[in-house]
Order: structure tokens, then C-alpha cells, then sequence
């Protein structure tokens, strides 16, 4: 698993997930197309675009120029929970130099303090034209900051009743001391020119996260389990880059196959890089468009298609056996989750599912079914908002994960196998 491990460690932003995922494309030979012209494919090409820094549409094209077999597409998200720096974010403290930070999406907050933090994610800086801003991608690498929690002699109760956490208050980590190396009004702005060789009077802005330093581990006596940050959708953004590269190499089936990796999953989807926008519609327009077909002969096609909705699922914790449902719950070690609910909040139907099953099964794949527990909520994915907007079949599927949105995560190294299996055997049968 050392090719997860490296995308874990690299995607340290959802802009710098998708830059390591364009040079692995690149290195497998596909081509970078521009969202704004219109484009020229070819039977048996690899493709991709990337219309904004954190999104990224990568597609291969089968023998049949027509199309009529459909089409293959899997998705992920590239963000997860963290906390956002705000602008102008430098806070003096007598003598402390702090962060003014925003919660992004559902973290388990108290698992971000006492461990080292760096910062990563992208820089707006001039340009030739005011609306043609330069982008630049920074990553201090190093941990620059730091959430101390309050003694336990100063909060006793602490251990037995928890400690509800003040977002505005509590969420503002420690950069350093006032010294003279730091200045109190531009001390953020000037630690990114530095880094990354720039003017710091060219900043006109910045979308920075915090992100856990921790480096991927394996646990257990068997190591048998991944404990790291970011597991929280990088497991699936990984597997269907990997399955999109191995299954063009082995697919002979006349079809075209799209990976997509949205961002703001965690927040909705409904932005202009999230999977509840018009984009993905506007992909696949292009490319039946570039085959001479129109808009409803796409539509046609992505009807006798299949969707794949990649993302985690919650696996059974032996200390809180009753948040499962009684009969259908995963287990760590079992093979990829599918997953269905009544309400859809997962998408499925019980034809694409059986097909999914099926592949399974002919692939010796491990699989596993959840399904939530009627008394509790629980989250979305993609799936349903997508499989609503292409109006195609479509399964939610993903690795089980303990400690899902904490700053590091826990899942079994053999249900990410069963996941990589899967993508692959999606985009070559």
C-alpha cells in the first residue's frame, strides 16, 4: 500500500490532491484538455480537465466511436473535515502570535489539539489582468502550528463530562511568539512568500487549511489496519485514479469510463466544484459532442450506464455495538462496503446493485452490505445528487472506516484492496 500512503501524504489540500492525481494521469500517458474549447478525442484516448484546481474529470474512450454501450463513471470528493484560516487571520495574545481559523464541514474537533498542524492549500496572487490572478499552491510542510488543550488540573471535570469547544474561542492555534522574525499584522502572508519565493505585496488572497502532520501508520500485531489523517474520501480518490490507469490498460469494451473527484462533499456539493452543479453534465456534453452526438443521445446513453459513488462507510466499533444497525453492519477486514438506504441518502437500486454484486462476485472481491441504523440519521454522499442530475443506475460503495472525521482515521488495509479490486474491474468489464 505504498502508493495510498504517498497519496496520502501528498494530498495535503483538495487543490494538492488534485495536482499529485494530474501527474500520475500524466504519467500514464493522458492529456490535459481545456473546459473553455472544444475538444478533439480519439478512439482509445486518455483524457482530462480540471476545470477548477480542487476538481478533476479524468476519461478514457473505447473502441466504439458511437458510443451505445454507455458509459462507466465513479466518483469521490477531495476535501474532508478541517479547519479553515480566515482572512487577516494574525491574532496577538500577550505575547502569543495565533491563528484565527473556521470549521470546515464536521470535524471531531478535540481531535485536532495536541498534535502538530501544518498548513496547505492556495495562493491568489496578480496578474497581467485583474481577473487573470496567478495561482500558486503552498504546503509549509513542516508543523507550524499547534491547538494546546487546557490542563487537566485546570478543567477536572474534563474526562467525565467533556469539553464543549467554543469554535471562535478555542479553534485558534498558535503560530509562535511575537519575536522580531514575526510581525503581527502580515505574519501569515509573509511566512507564504517566503516559502514559496514570492512578493508578499502580491497576495491578494489565499484558501488555506490546517492539516494533520501524522504520516499514514499501520496497527495491529498482524499490521492489518491504516490509522492516518485524510482517509476521509483520499481512500476512494486513490482507487479510482489507480482502477481509471490499470482498467483503460486492460478494457476492451467500447465504452467510455470517467473518474470524477468533486470538492465541498463535506459541506453539500452545491458550489461550482461540487458534485451538485451543472459541470459533470458539461464534460459529458463535450465529449458526445466530440463523436458528433447531441445532448439527448448523451442522455440515452448515461441511461443504460452505471454509477459508482465512492465513499466511506461507518464500520461496526466493538465498544458501541448499538449505533449499528442489528443485521446489516461492516465489519473492518470484510471486503468493500456497499451501501443502501431507504431514503436514499445513499443511492441504489436494487438492478445496479445486483450488477455490482455480481462483478464482485465473478472478481473474487470481498463485499459487505450497510446499511444505518433506523434510529439514526447518519450522512450522505454524492451518489443520490449526481445518479439525480445524469439520471443513470447508480451504488454507493466505499472502505470502512472507525474514527471517521476524526484528525485521523482507522480502516483495514484489505477492505482498500477489495476497493482498488473493484475500480478496476469497474473501468475494464
Amino acid at each position: 500500500m505504498n502508493g495510498l500512503n504517498e497519496f496520502l501524504l501528498r494530498g495535503v489540500s483538495p487543490f494538492h490532491t488534485v495536482q499529485y492525481c494530474t501527474e500520475l494521469l500524466n504519467s500514464a500517458g493522458f492529456m490535459e484538455l481545456d473546459i473553455q474549447k472544444d475538444w478533439k478525442l480519439e478512439i482509445n484516448g486518455r483524457y482530462y480537465c480540471s476545470p477548477f484546481d480542487s476538481t478533476l474529470y479524468a476519461f478514457t474512450i473505447g473502441e466504439s466511436a458511437n458510443h451505445g454501450k454507455g458509459i462507466h463513471i465513479a466518483a469521490a470528493h477531495t476535501d474532508w473535515p478541517t479547519l479553515k484560516i480566515k482572512p487577516d487571520p494574525e491574532i496577538r495574545s500577550h505575547g502569543y502570535l495565533q491563528l484565527n481559523t473556521e470549521v470546515y464541514g464536521g470535524p471531531r474537533l478535540s481531535t485536532f489539539f495536541d498534535r502538530p498542524l501544518s498548513i496547505a492549500g492556495r495562493v491568489l496572487l496578480t496578474g497581467e489582468r485583474y481577473d487573470e490572478p496567478r495561482s500558486m499552491l503552498v504546503d509549509f510542510e513542516d508543523a507550524a502550528a499547534y491547538l494546546p488543550n487546557l490542563a487537566i488540573h485546570m478543567d477536572r471535570g474534563a474526562n467525565e463530562h467533556g469539553q464543549p469547544i467554543d469554535n471562535q474561542k478555542m479553534l485558534r492555534p498558535l503560530l509562535g511568539t511575537l519575536t522580531g522574525s514575526l510581525d503581527e499584522n502580515t505574519a501569515l502572508c509573509d511566512l507564504i512568500a517566503d516559502r514559496i519565493g514570492i512578493n508578499v505585496d502580491d497576495i491578494l488572497d489565499f484558501d488555506l487549511n490546517l492539516y494533520n502532520k501524522d504520516r499514514p501508520e499501520t496497527v495491529g500485531v498482524n499490521r492489518e489496519f491504516l490509522s492516518s489523517p485524510r482517509l476521509d474520501d483520499l481512500t476512494s480518490c486513490y482507487a479510482l485514479i489507480r482502477g481509471l490507469i490499470e482498467g483503460s490498460d486492460r478494457a476492451d469494451n467500447g465504452r467510455v469510463n470517467l473518474a470524477c473527484l468533486f470538492d465541498n462533499e463535506e459541506i453539500g456539493s452545491l458550489t461550482k466544484q461540487g458534485a451538485d452543479s451543472v459541470m459533470p453534465l458539461i464534460i459529458l456534453n463535450k465529449i458526445w459532442k466530440a463523436f458528433g452526438r447531441d445532448s439527448v443521445q448523451c442522455m440515452s446513453d448515461l441511461n443504460s450506464g452505471l454509477l459508482l459513488s465512492c465513499d466511506v462507510a461507518h464500520a461496526y466499533h466493538p465498544d458501541f455495538p448499538e449505533k449499528q444497525d442489528i443485521t446489516s453492519f461492516p465489519v473492518l477486514g470484510s471486503g468493500v462496503c456497499l451501501k443502501t438506504a431507504g431514503n436514499q441518502s445513499y443511492t441504489w437500486d436494487s438492478t445496479a446493485l445486483a450488477a455490482v454484486i455480481a462483478l464482485c462476485r465473478e472478481n473474487d472481491i470481498p463485499y459487505q452490505r450497510f446499511v444505518k441504523h433506523s434510529n439514526v440519521k447518519g450522512g450522505g454522499t454524492i451518489g443520490s445528487v449526481l445518479a439525480s442530475r445524469l439520471v443513470m443506475p447508480a451504488v454507493d460503495t466505499g472502505v470502512g472506516l472507525l474514527a471517521m472525521h476524526s484528525s485521523r482515521e482507522f480502516m483495514s488495509l484489505a477492505d482498500q484492496q477489495a476497493l482498488n479490486d473493484l475500480a478496476v474491474q469497474f473501468f475494464s468489464n
